[in-house]
């Protein structure tokens, strides 16, 4: 079958003659239809430094398709199924999943592109579940990529006033559809010097990640016993902060990743419905094919006001003349 292998930093080549995977116990093989690009997915594109580059299909997570073995798990051969692959490794024709880590999709009107939309989701609800009772709160959510899309849209669902901040310029209408009511284009440390410092924030969400300062900004930012709601996936094991005035100021840091997948997906996938006419809107009107993987990843790398996820379709042509195996 084929795959594709991340042989230097940023580029990907593709291999014809990989081994399909054989599920073990609690596993199943997944037909891959369309896959969606997290920021999480890009240090491990910009580097071959993780311990699982070079292996096939290695860097995605978000991912749909149908089953192709099902093993114990129960499923059906041909289920559509959103499915995090194993070690990541889900760019290939066919690539090995848990069940733990997968969840039929049930709403037959979603396309393969927006079913991948369940799994972010699912990972903010289960982190804005954490925050309690938001209605009234005044909230800052630092970058405004994906996840703080959805963060600023769930927590304004629940009554957060939320203001965005991201030197990227985003459309107003889509600002305001997310539930976004004020806005700095801005990086965070330009936040003292705004007109916004004149509003004491209860929350604020570090979505951005991959560097430290925006961590320390959030701790600027937020009022004497606020919250901090830590979302951005690191890229360095240990993070400097003004220790003495996070502690001065008793705030609370509350960080969130990898919930509990079988009982989130499916609340997610509710959500998604009934949201879909917005939260749409996070996949744009482009999608790349499997070939065009290199393209997808280097447009996901450098942020532009009209392009948010980046999905990548896999309808089985792997080569420039279609062939697939």
């Amino acid at each position: 079958m084929y795959a594709l292998r991340l042989k230097a930093p940023q580029e990907f080549e593709l291999l014809d003659d990989v081994t399909e995977p054989v599920p073990g116990p609690g596993q199943l093989t997944v037909r891959l239809t369309a896959a969606a690009l997290c920021g999480s997915d890009l240090p491990k594109w910009f580097s071959t430094a993780d311990p699982r580059s070079g292996r096939a299909g290695f860097p995605i997570h978000e991912c749909v398709g149908r089953v192709a073995d099902p093993g114990d798990t129960g499923l059906q051969a041909g289920q559509r199924v959103l499915a995090m692959p194993v070690e990541e490794c889900g760019l290939a024709e066919i690539y090995l999943a848990d069940r733990a880590a997968t969840h039929p999709v049930a709403t037959g009107h979603l396309t393969d592109a927006q079913a991948t939309l369940i799994q972010p989701l699912a990972t903010v609800l289960h982190a804005t579940t954490k925050l309690g009772d938001v209605d009234g709160c005044h909230v800052a959510v630092l970058g405004l990529g994906p996840i703080g899309l959805l963060t600023a849209f769930v927590l304004s669902r629940r009554g957060a006033i939320v203001t965005g901040v991201d030197p990227v310029a985003r459309p107003h209408d889509l600002l305001t559809a997310f539930g976004i009511t004020r806005h700095l284009q801005d990086t965070a440390s330009a936040w003292p010097a705004s007109k916004h410092a004149a509003t004491p924030v209860d929350i604020c969400v570090e979505a951005v990640g991959h560097q430290q300062h925006t961590l320390r900004d959030a701790i600027t930012i937020t009022r004497h016993g606020g919250t901090i709601l830590a979302l951005g996936v690191p890229d360095d094991p240990d993070y400097s902060i003004p220790y003495e005035q996070f502690l001065r100021r008793n705030l609370t840091l509350r960080a969130s990743i990898t919930p509990p997948w079988q009982q989130v997906f499916a609340p997610a996938e509710t959500y998604l419905h009934n949201h879909l006419d917005i939260l749409t809107a996070l996949l744009g009107n482009r999608a790349f094919p499997v070939i065009g993987v290199n393209r997808a990843f280097r447009a996901y790398a450098n942020p532009a006001p009209d392009r948010l996820k980046v999905v990548i379709i896999a309808d089985g042509r792997w080569t420039p003349q279609g062939g697939r195996r």
